[in-house]
């Protein structure tokens, strides 16, 4: 889920220290090798929870299918909430090796719903759709100017639970190349490819790299097309961000419970967009929250008769909601990075 803004926050994290510095005994000159981080960018967020709710938004749902049929509705509230860890492996000057795991779930809640509703929505219903997924990210920094990244990573997705969890059914993979030049320490570009889900079916999907710093006070941060975010800093402690971000999903799911079970392992796929407003701002050293609020549009979210199939078994068409979100984040103290930067 939400693959490119993961990819964004590992690249942020690997470039922890965006110029790293090495020293030798014999010499005075300091190295800074090549990374996609530039000054000005928020630190590293290496622990983050995350709770997200989109209010009161209509939908309506066509199928082919006469045994299922059109259906219309309203969602009172669609909740979502996210625990991500990030640890480096390995910190070194050249070398950085990320260890990641995140747990995701979004649910549902419609109104009015009895015995005589949309099959779709009464099985959607309180339903925790779930993603569990593990990943390993490699930046290495040739010189001065180029550097690279490879990122792998697994998820189960999916509305199992732990009774019924068969990995086999759920698993889904990802993997990220990208390479790109440093051009001076407020100024960073790459170009990668992505093998994932970002509009709901395994595909490739390019990508740019354009991270900038124009003065102390303005930057852009940026995969595109994925998200390009533009940033003020009011001051070391305090962050503002606009802009947008594409996110996508995509879950196997067994609806036994309704006239969907005829069809075994079906798949959920969506893509949508949001603008958005943020601040980020410092608690204590190493603690930080962010708030955001925005506008989301779906762009695409249908239900596929099997699991990669391109057969549309239901086509949803959500309306456009407002959202907030709220994060509790832990960053590098001080004292670590301004230790490694006096390496």
């Amino acid at each position: 889920m939400k693959l490119p803004k993961l990819l964004f926050i590992s690249l942020a994290i690997l470039s922890l220290n965006s110029g790293a510095k090495a020293q030798g005994r014999e010499i005075e000159s300091v190295v800074e090798y090549a990374s996609p981080g530039v000054r000005g960018m928020g630190k590293p967020q290496g622990v983050v929870i995350k709770y997200e709710r989109l209010p009161d938004f209509g939908i309506k749902s066509e199928s082919d299918d006469p045994s299922l049929g059109n259906g219309e509705g309203r969602i009172r509230r669609h909740n979502k909430f996210s625990v991500r860890a990030l640890a480096p492996l390995v910190n070194k000057p050249q070398t950085k090796v990320i260890l990641g795991f995140d747990y995701e779930l979004e649910e549902f809640n419609f109104a009015g719903l009895n015995e005589s509703s949309y099959d779709l929505y009464r099985y959607l219903e309180d339903k925790n759709l779930k993603s569990i997924g593990l990943q390993l990210a490699y930046l290495h920094s040739l010189n001065v100017r180029n550097f690279y990244l490879i990122r792998v990573k697994g998820e189960l997705n999916g509305d199992y639970t732990r009774d019924n969890i068969k990995i086999s059914d759920y698993l889904k993979a990802t993997v990220d190349l990208a390479y790109g030049w440093k051009k001076t320490p407020d100024f960073a570009i790459g170009v990668g490819l992505q093998w994932g889900y970002t509009f709901g079916r395994q595909r490739i999907y390019p990508g740019i790299l354009y991270n900038r710093t124009f003065n102390p006070k303005w930057g852009v941060e940026s995969i595109f097309p994925a998200n390009v975010r533009l940033r003020y800093n009011a001051n070391e402690k305090t962050l503002f961000y606009t802009g947008y971000r594409l996110e996508g999903a995509s879950y196997d799911i067994f609806a036994d419970e309704t006239n969907l079970r005829r069809f075994g392992e079906i798949e959920l796929r969506r893509t949508d967009i949001k603008g958005l407003l943020r601040m980020e701002r410092e608690i204590y050293d190493f603690l930080w929250f962010g708030v955001e609020g925005g506008y989301r549009r779906y762009y695409r979210h249908r239900i596929f008769d099997e699991v990669g199939s391109t057969d549309e078994l239901i086509t949803n068409d959500l309306a456009g909601a407002g959202y907030v979100e709220v994060q509790l984040f832990l960053v590098p103290p001080r004292k670590w990075t301004e230790r490694s930067s006096n390496r």
